[in-house]
């Protein structure tokens, strides 16, 4: 009892410890001033200028930290890899359920999750989403579908895979181009468009539907396997 009230109050201290932390590191970036701006002024500033993105946030991801991207975007295609070598596959499905409503109000979400899927993603310069946001809500389109269908319903592995390589290889060659064309990955070599317009932000828009698709294509594949599984 001593062990776990001691553990309690090791853990509410240690909480406290990384909020206070969090908040002096906050004041200072708020506080901290460039050439008279603030921080945030200053990354406004420049985002204006290089991409004509009207969400910052979405510049700073696909634009200023694009190799992050690219990392996380990898990352995302090892971990998924990996579970599903682990993953047994079968014809027993264990999440079917035999439903009328269900079939129903599935055949009506699954067209309109994939438009907003599919929203999210190319309006991601302009709005809080974009491609890892968009990917999940398609492939949650199917993973309704999964449950619902099971063994009636089955990914063409071929065409997601097929579209997972080939965003995954339009993500790498936009970054090549980048470095080919200016001095840094992801260097603007499309027109920027008009600042709050759809075809805006240059390659940050290409960016997001590559990094969608490949999105929506990996965890529609993981949440098939998770489905499909079976006891061994």
């Amino acid at each position: 009892m001593n062990l776990k009230r001691t553990l309690r109050v090791e853990t509410l201290l240690v909480a406290l410890l990384v909020s206070v932390t969090t908040l002096v590191l906050m004041q200072i970036l708020l506080n901290l001033h460039l050439a008279g701006h603030s921080l945030g002024d200053e990354i406004l500033h420049i985002n204006a200028a290089s991409t004509q993105s009207a969400n910052a946030v979405t510049s700073v991801v696909t634009y200023f930290r694009g190799l992050d991207t690219l990392g996380e975007v990898s990352i995302l295609f090892l971990s998924i890899f990996g579970v599903a070598l682990h993953m047994p596959r079968g014809s027993k499905n264990l999440f079917s359920y035999h439903n009328t409503l269900l079939y129903i109000g599935v055949s009506i979400l699954f067209p309109l999750m994939l438009l907003f899927g599919v929203y999210v993603i190319l309006h991601g310069h302009l709005s809080p989403g974009g491609g890892f946001q968009g990917g999940v809500i398609i492939a949650g389109a199917f993973l309704l579908r999964f449950l619902t269908y099971g063994d009636h319903y089955e990914l063409k592995e071929r065409v997601v895979s097929l579209s997972e390589s080939l965003s995954g290889a339009g993500f790498i060659v936009l970054g090549l181009l980048g470095l080919l064309v200016g001095d840094r990955i992801f260097t603007q070599i499309l027109p920027l468009g008009t600042l709050g317009e759809l075809l805006s932000g240059g390659v940050i828009e290409l960016i997001y539907i590559f990094v969608g698709l490949k999105v929506s294509a990996e965890i529609s594949l993981l949440a098939e396997h998770f489905v499909k599984a079976h006891n061994v």
